[in-house]
């Protein structure tokens, strides 16, 4: 398990990813998952959630990559996390994966808790394995910038990309801390 207690006093880059991934899954407060679409790897669309979460990326057992005329399996894998917070703070909890930092683009898979409770565990699923992701989880204190977090949230990050493992998970825990 990979654990992360690097904390950020304003909002990241990640956040950032965050932001675009609310505005690419269409969430809009996490009422209802978004979908991430199809994507060019030709992976499957995002998995919609309800009742508290909300999940984007792509899903299945595996993507198909396309190499000059032929179509070879990209095998998928998950990542279990755990966001540990023992402030008082309230607000809609966002995780999300992206490969490349800074991020560019929308993340590749994105969950959401408008009402997390602490220790909040979850999964992001459908990652292709031949990548490497860093994963950053933010506290929207107040729910008052689901698109573009404020300087008053919550921003913890994995600093290391993190190796997927084919048709498996990993596990990162990340500790957000009141400033």
């Amino acid at each position: 398990m990979v654990r992360s207690t690097l904390q950020l006093s304003i909002p990241s880059l990640f956040a950032l990813a965050l932001a675009l991934s609310s505005a690419a899954c269409g969430d809009g407060g996490g009422e209802k998952g978004g979908s991430a679409g199809a994507d060019a790897s030709g992976g499957n669309g995002g998995s919609g959630g309800s009742g508290g979460s909300s999940t984007g990326g792509t899903g299945g057992q595996a993507g198909a990559a396309s190499t000059g005329g032929s179509t070879m399996e990209v095998a998928l894998g998950d990542i279990a996390f755990n966001v540990i917070y023992t402030g008082t703070q309230t607000g809609t909890l966002s995780l999300a994966a992206v490969t490349s930092f800074p991020p560019q683009g929308p993340p590749s898979a994105y969950q959401s808790f408008p009402m997390p409770m602490f220790p909040q565990a979850g999964k992001l699923v459908g990652l292709e394995s031949d990548k490497k992701y860093y994963v950053a989880a933010v506290l929207d204190i107040g729910d008052n910038n689901p698109q573009s977090p404020g300087p008053e949230d919550l921003v913890a990050f994995i600093p290391m990309a993190q190796e997927i493992v084919p048709n498996g998970e990993i596990s990162v825990e990340l500790t957000l801390m009141d400033k």
